[in-house]
């Protein structure tokens, strides 16, 4: 028993002393490694070493056409005055509304026209829905319809026709000679060596074509021939007339010799 316990007494020391030497042995490994703060510097100096600046862009910027136009713009106007680049701006501005407005009117027709196809697709389709279905019908035969003997009417008693109204007279107003007489060459012009002359007279005509008045309206030479004309004038005889009426006669007197 005895011997027991002593095994079990040494085989503790051996492990005492094992494990006292491994701490020993580990503290001088420690000792000899390099310090935690040296080592960081260095692990630290690639690090800053990379992020210094190399001049090289890591994601370089592509310039688009607008890029382009707004540089090239940018150098133009350093080289123009406030007015050019106004002006400039006003047509820019001007180009924009009017691209605009043309847009719109584009967008307005298109509307429009899709408005209009879309009615008239509709009307299409309405006209087709009341649109007649004609439907073939045999043909039915008729009977002729019997007509009764009708019985004679007496004939009516004719209305008694009115007169007609006499027919008004024609007015009758042209002058148709139907009688005439000429005058004689007087003696007196004769004597007086008067060998022609004319004489201008006014007659009036009463209804029943007689002349009941004479009047000397020019005579040349006067006076020698008056009474000649008064005389035959008063025997001339006209057609009948509606109304009395004035006419002229002219006379003209040549002596032969």
């Amino acid at each position: 028993m005895k011997t027991v316990v002593l095994n079990k007494k040494a085989a503790r020391l051996s492990a005492l002393s094992l494990s006292l030497v491994s701490s020993v042995l580990l503290s001088t490994a420690c000792q000899k490694s390099p310090p935690p703060e040296a080592a960081t510097p260095a692990a630290e100096a690639p690090a800053s070493n990379t992020a210094m600046p190399t001049g090289l862009v890591k994601n370089p910027v592509k310039h688009t056409e607008a890029t382009a136009d707004v540089t090239k713009w940018m150098d133009m106007a350093s080289t123009k005055t406030a007015a050019q680049i106004a002006k400039e701006e006003k047509l820019a501005k001007e180009a924009k509304e009017a691209k605009d407005a043309k847009d719109a009117k584009e967008a307005r027709d298109a509307k429009l026209a899709a408005e209009a196809k879309a009615l008239a697709s509709k009307s299409k389709i309405a006209a087709s829905a009341v649109a007649p279905q004609v439907v073939a019908t045999k043909p039915i035969d008729v009977p002729a319809p019997v007509v009764a003997a009708a019985t004679p009417k007496p004939a009516p008693t004719p209305a008694p026709v009115a007169a007609a109204p006499a027919p008004a007279p024609v007015e009758n107003l042209t002058l148709k000679v139907l009688s005439s007489v000429q005058p004689k060459y007087p003696g007196g012009a004769v004597r007086a060596g008067v060998t022609n002359g004319v004489v201008t007279a006014r007659i009036h005509i009463e209804t029943d074509g007689k002349v009941s008045q004479v009047d000397i309206v020019k005579a040349n030479p006067p006076k020698h021939f008056d009474k000649e004309v008064i005389a035959a004038a008063s025997q001339w005889k006209y057609a009948p007339i509606s109304k009395p009426l004035t006419t002229m006669l002219e006379f003209n007197f040549k002596l032969d010799n």
